[in-house]
């Protein structure tokens, strides 16, 4: 199942990853905010256990969204090199 999930994530183009990442980031951003405006039992131990994941996992989405964008841009370079022709050298 987790396979499955990890594979669907891979597939998501890099801007709808960083929007997924904005929002988790929000929510986790929210939720320490709660807990400092009350610092009662119940909003700490959220803040820092289920902010925390939501925070990680935006950090994940934002890097994943990084590394598929500089893939893309590898690739580009490297087809566009190969498609240009080379023009030997002359000696005059």
């Amino acid at each position: 199942m987790i396979v499955r999930i990890v594979k669907r994530i891979v597939r998501v183009q890099p801007g709808s990853l960083i929007r997924g990442s904005a929002v988790l980031t929000l929510l986790a951003l929210a939720m320490m905010v709660w807990s400092m405006l009350d610092p009662t039992p119940l909003p700490v131990m959220l803040a820092m256990s289920l902010g925390q994941l939501l925070g990680t996992i935006a950090f994940a989405l934002y890097g994943l969204a990084v590394y598929k964008d500089l893939m893309r841009i590898r690739r580009e370079r490297r087809d566009s090199s190969q498609s240009i022709p080379v023009i030997p050298e002359t000696k005059t």
